[in-house]
């Protein structure tokens, strides 16, 4: 009897010690973090792109940071220029960071906006102590609403970029961004405030007068008169196509190092990375193609799994860059010849897009182009996400472009032709010859 009741008081001690645990276990449950969930839309047509940056300048409740390449002076940069500014007005914090060799907002403007509230710094101004920086350029494109909103890829601030090219008699891009609500927005954020506070970037002293700053203030009215109407009748538009932004799990927010190029992990570690974890396929899009040894050598080993490579690029009609051209003619012929499949879009656009999909589940776009300024100069950035079903709304997007496109053959010419350039003009193949014999000596500047 005493041992029965023996181990009967030690069943109801253990009962408590047993509830203790699973309470232990479900509390644990409850405090754990949730797995990360970014949200997407990806931004193909010029419209959609227009609208994201609207709407998340529109949204933002505390501040709004922008960094860009180039910024222009034409009717379009100068709308947007009038919504930070009307960010400002709204008693929001407005850091603009712009490339100083591609800075177009006129002096007078720049005082305008600095007058308003708006901080405005440039990255690697002139300067004769720092002759080098003349080679390192800002390559990002980047805005962000306060730290949980973002919209980054391939597109500057300028009217070729968003289909006004003809307002200021150019070709317009083809280009794709991604909008991404979550904590990859943060992640740039921070990156962008650390840049901001780096010694890359200086103030922008505008010199301009009170009155010259104030004359350039009202030419900003009729911008913004404009875009108001616009967003106007979006609104009221029932027949407004919004494409939903699509649950993920966690994006990744890629880019290099505050500082010297090669002083930390960036952008490139990060695409030959998931280049080398292709086993079936990888899709790229590069306006420029100009492989660096790198590269080469991560394209011959994902060949050697059986990977299927494309890429496409742009063909002689369509580019904006003779001089990268020059350093891609006589390189795709090799590629091809190596097993890399090689498309050339034929225009009348040139293509602009940064974007690749690996395997058919992990997508990428970014400002990277594949070449050596891309890798060795310039500061890049990129966003790439893991979802089958995003991933195949990309893949369809790069594969849409194909139709305007032609394949190269092993001679480094399109298929079926009868010469390397068909179709382009005598001058124009000339010029390409000519700076051909240059190209092999300024190779990392291409």
């Amino acid at each position: 009897m005493d041992r029965q009741r023996e181990r009967s008081e030690a069943g109801r001690r253990r009962v408590p010690a047993r509830f203790a645990a699973w309470a232990a276990l479900g509390a644990a449950l409850l405090l754990a973090p949730a797995s990360r969930a970014d949200r997407v839309v990806i931004l193909d047509t010029d419209r959609e792109a227009i609208e994201a940056r609207v709407e998340l300048m529109l949204q933002a409740q505390r501040e709004v940071r922008a960094s860009y390449f180039i910024i222009g002076d034409d009717p379009f940069s100068l709308t947007s220029l009038s919504l930070l500014r009307d960010a400002a007005r709204r008693g929001l914090t407005v850091r603009l960071l712009v490339d100083a060799q591609w800075n177009k907002i006129p002096p007078a403007l720049v005082g305008h906006l600095e007058s308003e509230g708006i901080e405005i710094r440039e990255y690697h101004p002139f300067r004769l102590d720092k002759l080098g920086w003349i080679f390192r350029r800002m390559h990002d494109k980047l805005l962000i609403g306060d730290d949980r909103d973002l919209v980054a890829g391939g597109r500057n601030i300028e009217s070729t970029y968003f289909g006004f090219g003809r307002q200021i008699k150019q070709r317009n891009y083809i280009d794709c961004d991604l909008r991404v609500q979550g904590q990859a927005a943060t992640e740039a954020r921070d990156y962008f405030d650390r840049l901001w506070a780096s010694g890359e970037v200086r103030p922008v002293v505008s010199g301009a007068t009170p009155a010259e700053r104030l004359a350039a203030g009202r030419k900003l009215a009729p911008h913004k008169a404009w875009l108001d109407r616009q967003v106007e009748e979006a609104r009221h538009d029932p027949e407004r196509a919004r494409e939903d932004p699509v649950e993920v799990g966690p994006v990744r927010f890629l880019h290099d190092p505050v500082g010297p190029k090669g002083s930390a992990r960036g952008v490139s570690h990060e695409l030959l990375s998931l280049l080398d974890q292709a086993r079936e396929s990888a899709l790229i899009e590069s306006p420029y193609l100009i492989p660096s040894h790198a590269f080469r050598r991560g394209l011959k080993h994902a060949l050697a799994r059986g990977v299927r490579v494309r890429i496409l690029t742009n063909s002689l009609g369509s580019t904006d860059n003779l001089l990268a051209q020059a350093g891609y003619v006589g390189k795709k012929g090799r590629l091809v010849k190596s097993g890399v499949e090689i498309w050339e879009y034929q225009g009348p656009e040139c293509l602009h897009a940064k974007a690749a999909v690996i395997d058919g589940e992990t997508g990428i776009v970014g400002s990277f182009n594949l070449d050596p300024r891309s890798e060795f100069l310039n500061t890049e950035i990129a966003l790439s996400f893991k979802d089958r079903a995003l991933a195949g709304q990309l893949a369809a997007i790069l594969d849409s472009h194909l139709a305007n496109s032609v394949r190269i053959d092993a001679r480094g010419w399109p298929e079926g032709a009868t010469g390397p350039f068909p179709g382009i003009p005598r001058l124009k193949v000339v010029k390409l010859r000519l700076l051909q014999l240059l190209a092999p000596f300024i190779e990392r500047q291409l």
